[in-house]
């Protein structure tokens, strides 16, 4: 996890454990709080680290829980995802046509792939097995679970006015977004802790979030998808990115203490 957040949250967590409450509940419930002390004990993964993954997964899966019933049963929703649609499409021009429908054509299984191999080979001379295994996780969890929510959520694309290009696939949740949060996401997340120079390291992660944001953008613009498909699938992208996290974080934390034994 990123080390600044880190050990702020660390320090307001000590402190919150020395408030006068606190001492008084230690004192009349011990097992409850000797149970909440471990569930935020700082340096070990069982506790502070894995307990705020744990509640920014419950915030994800809430957000999208919220958002794929609104898709289905709202029809504010519906009416807002509509003129949405409506209003890329009178932008376009034949050379943002052009120039979106080549840039998507990255974000594609070929694309994903592509990059993915690609960044492999390069974690692999480095030997970086478990941020191997953490990209591997993200990008085939999050291609998985973006297949099946298709099929069971079952929702027709724009109508065909919009289409820029034909899709035979359904459209919620967007598989763009998703792969494209779940791998270059991740990217940018080893972007933050692996790169020492602070101008690089900035410059890489804002490259890899504009790229996120475009192939979002261009699915709208193209009519091949709606704002909350692609709104779903950084949702559904960023929970296969924390998960990956939380199997680096687990990583880091046991070498630590492998090497203090």
């Amino acid at each position: 996890m990123f080390k600044v957040p880190f050990l702020y949250l660390t320090k307001v967590v000590e402190a919150v454990f020395k408030k006068p409450f606190m001492r008084h509940l230690a004192g009349k419930f011990p097992r409850l709080f000797s149970f909440l002390r471990n569930r935020f004990k700082p340096g070990v993964f069982f506790g502070l680290p894995f307990t705020v993954l744990v509640i920014i997964i419950g915030v994800n899966l809430t957000m999208l829980s919220e958002l794929a019933e609104h898709t289905v049963n709202s029809e504010q929703v519906k009416l807002l995802d509509t003129e949405v649609t409506a209003w890329f499409f009178n932008l376009r021009t034949p050379f943002l046509n052009k120039a979106f429908f080549y840039f998507t054509q990255i974000g594609t299984v070929y694309g994903v792939t592509a990059v993915t191999v690609l960044a492999g080979l390069v974690l692999l001379w480095q030997r970086r097995g478990f941020h191997i295994l953490a990209l591997l996780i993200s990008v085939l969890g999050s291609s998985l679970s973006m297949y099946y929510s298709k099929i069971y959520f079952h929702r027709d694309r724009p109508l065909n006015v919009a289409y820029y290009t034909p899709e035979n696939s359904f459209s919620f949740p967007s598989g763009h977004a998703t792969s494209a949060m779940a791998l270059v996401g991740l990217l940018c997340y080893f972007f933050l802790i692996e790169v020492e120079n602070k101008k690089m390291r900035i410059a890489l992660f804002l490259l890899g979030l504009s790229y996120i944001l475009l192939i979002g953008l261009s699915r709208i613009y193209l009519g091949v998808h709606f704002l909350t498909d692609v709104a779903a699938g950084y949702l559904l992208g960023l929970l296969w990115v924390i998960v990956a996290i939380g199997l680096m974080e687990y990583s880091a934390i046991s070498k630590v203490k492998h090497k203090m034994e």
